[in-house]
This record gives C-alpha cells, sequence and structure tokens, in this order.
C-alpha cells in the first residue's frame, strides 16, 4: 500500500477496506439523526471504488445494504459512502 507524504494511506481502486471510525471518531454526537448514524457502520468493511477526492475521501462500496441498516445513501452507486481516507484501514 502506497502512502502520502504525512504517512496518509493511500488505497488504490478494488482495495478491500474495514471502517475503523466515522469523520474521525469512534462515535458518533448524542443527537444525531439516526439516518446519519454511519457509526453504525464501524467494523464494516467493504471495496474502494476510486481516488480519493479533493477532501481526501473515497468512494466505498459496503458489503452490506447500508439503505437497510436505515442510513442515508446519496451516491449513484448502491452501499457507497465517500469515506475519509484516515477512518481506513485495509482489510485482513
Amino acid at each position: 500500500m502506497a502512502r502520502l507524504s504525512g504517512g496518509s494511506p493511500v488505497h488504490a481502486p478494488g482495495t478491500r477496506v474495514v471502517l475503523q471510525r466515522f469523520n474521525g471518531t469512534a462515535e458518533g454526537p448524542p443527537d444525531g439523526k439516526p439516518a446519519d448514524d454511519y457509526w453504525r457502520l464501524i467494523g464494516s468493511s467493504g471495496t474502494v471504488l476510486g481516488p480519493a477526492n479533493a477532501q481526501g475521501r473515497m468512494l466505498v462500496r459496503f458489503d452490506e445494504d447500508v439503505a437497510a441498516r436505515g442510513l442515508a445513501c446519496h451516491n449513484p452507486e448502491p452501499n457507497s459512502l465517500l469515506i475519509a481516507l484516515s477512518d481506513l484501514a485495509p482489510a485482513a
């Protein structure tokens, strides 16, 4: 796995990853909306679909049905979310 200067991992498209945290934290806000509680996906695995965008986020298609868990999913690829590079780890 390549690394950016500064040590951030770069995951190539097709790489299997696991969500370690969301937006840099392990827990969401206590007053958050259930449809925005993406922290429930921590520990879930998926596949990187493309390179990081200008904000350092990658489109990840999760193995499970994100919408079936009651989470908002607005990307054209089903079960995919833009996830910060720093929130992902390589899948074992």
